[in-house]
């Protein structure tokens, strides 16, 4: 009897990390339809309240109704939730990007592992077997403009946030903190 060949804890590795990566795509996908559909109905509401505003510059609706403060809180409410709810789920598949990014980078560093493991000829015992397995794993998420800030950001990748994170940081950089000594009497 034959029996299939085990893989060994590397190629189990690539495996995991291949799974990992899938499972994140699915969800990542996800997020992206449900940012979609959210976007769809918060367009159609768009629609539906471009046409009961014409229809009321036609006549077509008392005036005192349409144009009522409670109508208009409801709007900046809804819109406003959008927001909040776009900010969180754009937030949210940025981390499946970062995880899928983090994934993959661990995947091929397993890989060129495994190469240096399975070739033992002359060529690959010296510089080459050192520059394939020297920082394999050595993963640097990216930082951009806003590295060595103080200040992290609730949302990360959410423009707004980043933006109120990196002013916020600023701000404190400008101001110094003394302390002040109280005596006791």
């Amino acid at each position: 009897m034959t029996t299939p060949e085990e893989p060994n804890s590397i190629d189990r590795a690539i495996l995991t990390c291949d799974s990992y990566i899938d499972e994140h795509r699915r969800n990542s996908n996800r997020m992206l339809m449900l940012l979609v559909q959210i976007g769809v109905v918060v367009l159609s509401g768009l629609i539906g309240f471009v046409y009961i505003f014409y229809r009321q510059l036609f006549g077509a609706i008392d005036q005192t109704a349409a144009s009522s403060p409670f109508l208009n809180t409801i709007i900046f409410s809804l819109l406003a939730i959008f927001v909040l709810v776009f900010g969180v789920l754009m937030s949210v598949y940025r981390f499946h990007l970062n995880e899928i990014s983090k994934a993959e980078h661990y995947k091929i560093g397993f890989m060129r592992i495994r190469i240096a493991a399975n070739n033992n000829t002359d060529g690959f015992q010296s510089e080459v077997r050192q520059s394939l397995t020297e920082r394999a794993f050595a993963f640097h998420s990216p930082s951009g403009i806003f590295k060595g800030k103080n200040v992290e950001s609730p949302l990360p990748g959410h423009p707004t946030s980043d933006v109120a994170a990196v002013i916020l940081d600023k701000l404190l950089d400008k101001i110094e903190l003394i302390e002040k000594k109280v005596e006791k009497s």
